[in-house]
């Protein structure tokens, strides 16, 4: 889920939750009418650009009575165009209690409100300050990878969550390696050895991983918890690691999955982990890297999650994350043979630009 609302590059409102069927505004501790108005309008904009999918806000703990909302909201509504007003809803949560599943509503919909709902009573875990120079390098070597298109550096402060200062750093540490524009945006003109062995190398450093064992004496498959992660209806998760440079790369040489790796989404600086038992519970955290991992969570720290979604519902890591993965992983001839694919993959898309 994204931390803020902003706005694409191509000027459209950005909404909290974006799935197939819905967009999911969440506003918490709502103190007057006038922030349900102006929350409402967001929903409508988002209504006018998605117009076959609905909108729904959602309020946690609002400070203003149930009834009270029913009505305004009810007001507002009955104003609006019929194929704006019959795709508007309002869901209410207090105390991390929530009613009935809205009428229409899919139930992956409904599933990623009751989990995000679900996530504000169970203990946060805190994590580090983001390394945000290396997730700009990372994008930017992404957009190498994916698009040749040069980029701005407002761009790549919206997606990564930093500041200009943080960009230019990471720029000017990319050094000939950067093409620069005449409207000041910049793009990659090959691959930057470099940059890529630091972060590499530092990889264990600079990102955070925690990684989990089977404490019974059956465990459980990497595929099989790939099922239940997709039973789960996580919208924020997405699969890297071996899987991931598969989807990414078919021909990659490599027989099994040795472990199932995930990337999470977590923008902010904290995050619940009670997801983890839903998959398995006798996954047990580990910090001996000795010890055989079925799991492997990396947390995603920049604000867009920059995850693909493939023709079978799953949420895929993107290439260069799954590099990082395989890095980790100590499958450094995988990871070798998928930056060949990649450079090559990139080379092409330029001659075909």
């Amino acid at each position: 889920m994204n931390e803020l609302m902003g706005k694409n590059d191509d000027g459209n409102t950005k909404p909290d939750f974006n799935s197939l069927t819905a967009v999911i505004e969440i506003k918490q501790n709502l103190s007057a009418l006038r922030g349900l108005r102006d929350s409402l309008i967001q929903v409508i904009k988002l209504l006018s650009q998605y117009p076959e999918k609905q909108g729904y806000l959602l309020l946690l703990n609002p400070g203003i009575g149930s009834a009270n909302l029913d009505d305004e909201f009810e007001d507002i509504r009955s104003a609006l165009l019929p194929s704006i007003a019959e795709r508007l809803h309002l869901i209410i949560a207090k105390e991390h209690a929530i009613g009935v599943k809205p009428k229409g509503m899919n139930e992956a919909d409904w599933a990623f409100v009751k989990n995000w709902i679900a996530t504000l009573k169970e203990p946060q875990v805190a994590l580090p300050n983001p390394d945000k120079k290396s997730e700009v390098l990372l994008f930017i070597l992404l957009q190498w990878i994916t698009d040749k298109a040069p980029i701005s550096s407002r761009w790549i402060e919206r997606t990564v969550g930093c500041s200009y200062r943080t960009v230019s750093a990471a720029i000017n540490e990319l050094g000939p390696a950067i093409k620069r524009e005449s409207d000041r945006r910049v793009r990659l003109k090959y691959f930057p050895e470099e940059s890529w062995r630091r972060i590499a190398a530092m990889a264990q450093k600079i990102r955070t991983s925690m990684y989990y064992v089977d404490a019974s004496d059956q465990s459980r498959s990497p595929e099989s918890l790939l099922k239940r992660l997709n039973l789960i209806g996580r919208h924020d998760i997405a699969i890297g690691g071996v899987l991931g440079a598969k989807h990414h790369f078919p021909n990659l040489d490599i027989v099994g999955t040795p472990r199932l790796d995930i990337c999470l989404h977590v923008p902010g600086k904290s995050v619940n982990l009670s997801f983890i038992h839903q998959l398995d519970p006798a996954l047990e955290r580990t910090r001996d890297r000795h010890r055989p991992a079925r799991l492997v969570l990396h947390y995603i720290r920049r604000k867009e999650t920059l995850f693909t979604r493939g023709e079978n519902g799953f949420l895929w890591a993107d290439p260069v994350e799954c590099l990082l993965n395989l890095y980790d992983a100590r499958l450094d001839v995988q990871a070798a043979h998928f930056v060949e694919f990649l450079t090559a993959q990139s080379e092409k898309s330029n001659e075909n630009a």
